[in-house]
Order: C-alpha cells, then sequence, then structure tokens
C-alpha cells in the first residue's frame, strides 16, 4: 500500500511539512508506476526526487544552522547518508531495466527512511526550533 501523508507526522514547521507532503506523494507515485507498469515515468519520479529531497534537506540544515540546532551534524549527517544510499539504489534501478522488483525495493526503502526520519529526527528538530508546539 502506498505511503500517505497523515497529520500525526507534522512537525508544524509548515515550509517542512509542505515538503514532506510532496515527498509521500512522489512515493506513492513509485507505487503507481509499479501497479500499472509506467517504469518510464517511475524514472521521472526518481529524477523529481532526486532533486527535490536535496532542496528539502538544504531547507532543513538551513533552519538547523540558523537555530543553531546541537545535533545539526548528526542530522546531515543522516542527509548525505540518504544520498549516498538512493543514488546507488536509484543507479541499480536504472541498470536493472523495468524489473518490478527493483521499484518495489527502492519505493519500500523510501519508504521506511521517510518515516523513520520524519516521525523520529525530522520531529526531533520541531520541537528544539518550537518548544511549545
Amino acid at each position: 500500500m502506498p505511503m500517505q501523508w497523515t497529520d500525526h507526522l507534522a512537525t508544524g514547521i509548515e515550509e517542512i511539512d509542505a515538503q514532506h507532503r510532496e515527498l509521500y506523494a512522489s512515493v506513492s507515485q513509485l507505487h503507481d508506476a509499479l501497479r500499472y507498469g509506467e517504469f518510464g515515468r517511475a524514472i521521472v519520479t526518481l529524477d523529481f526526487l532526486e532533486r527535490y529531497v536535496r532542496d528539502h534537506f538544504a531547507a532543513e540544515e538551513e533552519l538547523m544552522r540558523a537555530g543553531k540546532y546541537p545535533r545539526r551534524a548528526r542530522h546531515v549527517a543522516l542527509h548525505r547518508s540518504f544520498v549516498r544510499e538512493f543514488l546507488s539504489r536509484k543507479q541499480r534501478f536504472l541498470t536493472s531495466g523495468p524489473q518490478p522488483s527493483a521499484v518495489i525495493d527502492l519505493a519500500d526503502w523510501l519508504e521506511s527512511w521517510l518515516r523513520h526520519h520524519v516521525a523520529q529526527v525530522d520531529r526531533q528538530l520541531a520541537e528544539f526550533l518550537h518548544p511549545h508546539g
């Protein structure tokens, strides 16, 4: 089942929440591409995600810098690790061709990473930046 944004994932930082909603929608599009056998669409979505996630991470990292977030180095390291893994998985997907298992693997990994990162790591950032909600 494709991942969907729910309000319990909201950080309370509208710019970040809007970006998270867009990321969730894009991962859902990967599932749709698989379901309908539209592997060209999956590639377009992956290209979009690659650009978008970098922009999103840059926005979060600017908030961390400006807010003097004490866990900034760790958070940024998680972003860098994600980008490396995403690019590696994207390359495997492109190399393997239109294999449904490759789309499933990539989409499942993206879902898992985003759910954890948003619910835990980004929530910690939001609580630091806005301690009283």
